[in-house]
Parts: C-alpha cells; sequence; structure tokens
C-alpha cells in the first residue's frame, strides 16, 4: 500500500496539468505545484480557502450556487464535460485554461477532482494565426516590419502527495491530449491511461503487461527505447518524436527504485501535433514574406537601372533629330530614328518580362497546343528577330522541317525562342553567326560562339534575377532564362544547355509530345 501511494504521489506530482481537490463545500482540499505555478500562490495560502479565490467574476460570485443547485439536483452542468474557463491569478491577471471536473467519494466524503490545462500559448497562437494574414499582406506592402514569433511550450511537472487509487485513475483517464504510463526496466507495461489512447482506439486494460514499445512505430521505436534507456540508468529525459501527422512531446523520469536500481518508469506524453503545424504554418509564412521583400527589392533595383539606359538614349537621339532638318541629313536622321526604335524594343522586352512573369506567378498561363507548321513558325520568330542582329550578325536555319507539323503552343514556344534568341544576339560579338537548328519536330537548338557561361555561373544560370559575372553591362533583366524554363516546363517539355567560356552556348529545348 505505501508503494501505491508512493505511486500516486509521484504521478500527482509528475502531471504537466494542474489539479485541484475540493470538498463538497468548495474548500480546497490539495494542490499539487503545476497548478500553484499556475495561480502565482503557496501552498498554504489556498488550502482550506474557497475554490472561489482562483476565480473571477461573475464565477466567484456564483461559485457556491453551482455547487449547492448540483447537490439538490444532481444534474450537472460541468462535471465529467470539459469546457473553457477563466483563472484568476494571486497577482490580479487573468488566464484561460481547460478545465475537466470528476467527483468521487473517499471514506463516505464527497470530493471534486479539477484538472487545469493552461490555454495562454493556445489563445495566443489562434489570436497570431487569425489576424496574420490580414497583418502579413500589411508587412509585405510596408517591407519595413519583420514578423517574429516564437511559439514555447512549457512543461512542468511537480508532485504531491494522493493516496487514492480513484483519484489516481480519474487524473489519469481526464489527462488531456496526451496519455500517462508507467513501465519496467523490460518495457512491460503496469498502467496505462489518458484521452490519447481512447483518441487512438486502444483499451488502457488491454496494454497492462504488453511491451510498452509495440504502441510506438517502427520509425521512432528505437529512438525511443534508447531514451529510456538513460532513465533507467538514473536521469530524466524530455524529447519529441514522430511527423506531420502525430507529433509527441514525451517526459521520462524514474517511479521508484528497488535495491538502489530503477524499477518503475513514468512517461508522461503529450500530443503537439496541432501546435508543430501552427508552428510550421508561422515560419512558412514568415519565409514567403521574406522572399516577397526580396522581390520587391529586387525587382525596383532592377527595373530603375534597365529602364534609365534606353530612356536615356531615346531622348538623346530624339533630342539629335531635330538637329538635322535639311533634306540632306535624312541618313543621320534616320540613323537616329533606328536608335529610338531599337531602345522602344528593348524597353518593350523588358516590360514583356515582367508581364510573363506576373501571369506565371498568378496561374494564368495554360498550355494550348494546335497543329502547326514548324518551318513557317520558326521562319516567322526568326523574321522578328532580325531588327535586334547587330551588324554582320546573321540568323541560319539548319535542319529538314519541310511541311512537318507538330502540337505546339505557338505563344509559349515563340517567347521562349525569342527570348533564347534575344540572349545569343546580345551575348554574342560582331560577325559572329547564331545557328538555330532542328534536330526532329520536337528538338530545337540555339547555338551561339559568345563569350560562353562559366561553370560556377551555370549552378545559377535558372534563377531569378541571376546574371552571369561576365554579362557586364550588357542590358538585361535577370528574368529571361528563369521564365524559359517556367514556360517550357507548362509545355511539359525540357530544356538544357552547354557552354564553353569565351567559347559560346547551346540551349536545346526538348518537347514531349505532339509530334506529327
Amino acid at each position: 500500500m505505501e508503494r501505491t501511494n508512493e505511486r500516486y504521489q509521484s504521478i500527482f506530482e509528475t502531471t504537466l496539468d494542474g489539479i485541484i481537490v475540493i470538498n463538497n463545500r468548495g474548500a480546497i482540499e490539495d494542490i499539487n505545484s503545476s497548478a500553484l505555478s499556475l495561480f502565482g500562490f503557496e501552498k498554504q495560502e489556498v488550502i482550506g480557502q474557497n475554490i472561489s479565490v482562483l476565480m473571477p467574476e461573475p464565477d466567484k460570485s456564483n461559485h457556491d450556487k453551482y455547487i449547492h443547485n448540483y447537490k439538490t439536483t444532481r444534474k450537472p452542468k460541468i462535471i465529467g464535460i470539459g469546457r473553457e474557463v477563466d483563472g484568476l491569478k494571486k497577482d490580479g491577471n487573468i488566464f484561460p485554461f481547460r478545465l475537466a471536473v470528476s467527483e468521487f467519494e473517499m471514506n463516505g466524503e464527497q470530493f471534486f477532482t479539477g484538472i487545469i490545462h493552461d490555454l495562454t500559448q493556445r489563445k495566443l497562437q489562434e489570436r497570431i494565426i487569425t489576424g496574420y494574414a490580414e497583418e502579413l499582406e500589411l508587412r509585405v506592402d510596408q517591407r519595413t516590419v519583420e514578423l517574429k514569433n516564437e511559439i514555447e511550450l512549457r512543461e512542468t511537472a511537480q508532485k504531491a502527495l494522493i493516496d487514492s487509487q480513484r483519484l489516481y485513475e480519474t487524473i489519469a483517464k481526464n489527462y488531456p491530449n496526451g496519455t500517462i504510463s508507467v513501465i519496467t526496466p523490460d518495457f512491460k507495461t503496469i498502467f496505462a491511461e489518458g484521452s490519447e489512447l481512447r483518441r487512438l482506439g486502444l483499451d488502457p486494460e488491454r496494454l497492462i503487461n504488453a511491451d510498452y514499445r509495440l504502441n510506438i512505430s517502427e520509425k521512432y521505436r528505437s529512438f525511443v527505447e534508447d531514451k529510456i534507456n538513460l532513465v533507467i540508468q538514473g536521469g530524466e529525459q524530455n524529447f519529441e518524436y514522430g511527423d506531420d501527422n502525430r507529433m509527441y512531446r514525451v517526459r521520462c523520469v524514474p517511479l521508484s527504485y528497488f535495491d538502489h536500481n530503477v524499477d518503475q518508469i513514468l512517461i508522461v506524453e503529450n500530443n503537439i501535433t496541432q501546435e508543430k503545424r501552427a508552428e510550421s504554418e508561422i515560419y512558412a509564412a514568415l519565409n514567403k514574406e521574406k522572399q516577397l521583400n526580396e522581390l520587391k527589392t529586387n525587382f525596383v533595383s532592377m527595373a530603375s537601372h534597365e529602364f534609365r539606359t534606353p530612356l536615356s538614349s531615346i531622348l538623346s537621339s530624339a533630342a539629335l533629330v531635330g538637329k538635322y532638318p535639311k533634306s540632306e541629313q535624312q541618313e543621320n536622321r534616320l540613323k537616329h530614328l533606328n536608335k529610338i526604335r531599337t531602345n522602344v524594343q528593348s524597353l518593350t522586352m523588358i516590360l514583356n518580362d515582367f508581364l510573363s512573369l506576373e501571369r506565371i506567378e498568378g496561374g494564368y498561363i495554360k498550355f494550348n497546343p494546335k497543329e502547326t507548321n514548324i518551318l513557317e513558325f520558326i521562319q516567322n520568330v526568326m523574321e522578328e528577330a532580325e531588327p535586334l542582329l547587330k551588324p554582320n550578325q546573321h540568323i541560319k536555319l539548319e535542319g529538314n522541317i519541310e511541311n512537318k507539323t507538330a502540337l505546339l503552343d505557338s505563344y509559349l514556344l515563340k517567347n521562349t525562342l525569342s527570348n533564347l534568341i534575344s540572349n545569343a544576339i546580345k551575348y554574342s560579338e560582331d560577325e559572329i553567326t547564331i545557328f538555330l537548328s532542328i534536330e526532329d519536330s520536337l528538338q530545337i537548338s540555339i547555338k551561339d560562339n559568345g563569350i560562353g557561361i562559366s561553370m560556377e555561373d551555370q549552378k545559377s544560370l535558372f534563377n531569378r534575377f541571376y546574371r552571369a559575372s561576365n554579362a557586364g553591362q550588357i542590358q538585361g533583366t535577370g528574368l529571361g532564362l528563369n521564365i524559359v524554363k517556367r514556360y517550357v516546363k507548362i509545355m511539359e517539355g525540357e530544356i538544357t544547355f552547354e557552354s564553353t567560356l569565351a567559347k559560346g552556348s547551346t540551349f536545346t529545348i526538348i518537347l514531349n509530345d505532339g509530334n506529327k
């Protein structure tokens, strides 16, 4: 009996939640250290006091009436039914908790047991999550405030004497969102209770004398066993295990000793899946905010730089055109008009990159293939690229594609090829020929003999806003190849490239289906 009482006392003190025992007059008979910590009282301050000292109004004034009504009508309003209520701390602060009340009788006297689970952190998380969408949008717009929130779950386990088997079982059965187990050093279960067992469809009685490890997923069984073995050696262990579907926080402590060796281990488990999911959601939102801020910063910096050069050239050429009014100066006028036209085309390409990126991000671009004459399609793309050619540059078409057709998305493929050809023109020197070869109706390669791409730059080539280190002052947004890769993915194809520094590059688009 003495060892049983010691076990009850240990469990009562180790329980993470607060426990309060009152008599049928509402006077506090016993309270564990976890409850004292929650309310901020010393034990001698509350023993014998009416339980209403821990209640804010109006419950404080009405509690005696609640007990009287129950004793008169025997109709419970809270007994056996958990609910959320508020508690009054010694310093006057009010905090939320979940209360589970049960009734038991001992030595002919009626008692009530309340198990208190602090909801402060959960309520804080709920408020954070509820208002986070609006707050995140505001922070992204302003780009000045970083959301920082740390989710901490406090664990406390201390003990006080309870010498009743009925009370012991009541505490364990009502243990919220978790389990309390007692095992031997050979992992035999001698006690198991808690709401988590019932949620999992496990009968506590069937677990008695069974191997505790069998109810742990095989993936984590060895890890948990190692932790318990450390407790058997005389230590305490706090750890977490599980995955996104089910996560537990565990505390293991020696419960009793025999001949200086641990002969019983107390294991208290809490299901923290919801808390972990909330934490993951907040961190994911933080990362998303960071990415959006970086995107906006890069966009503003790049746009201001890339717009300035062509606009300055347009203004300069427009001013110089007026200085050649005579007919014999037509050649000079045409030269500056061509400069204006070229720079307008550059601005148009930059704006198209921005608009394409926005449409891709918004999910507005869909794959819409139609039967297309490949030769006519490629020739149209080449003609549109001709105004961009430098002196002595030209586009050479290779491959026997006469009268071949394929199911192609003309819009996506045209923009993809135009982007690659534009890059080949920009990054090739004068008198360099650009080759466009078609090995079959689904494979298109664009080759140049330009400045090439270093091995280091090749690792990040398709990243948004990335420009190769040897691009120098050549105009570009760093968006083109990112858009190309995403367009090819939408077309259910793939893009590869080979490049040698100072020798040139070859980009190849392979479309999987639709060959005719």
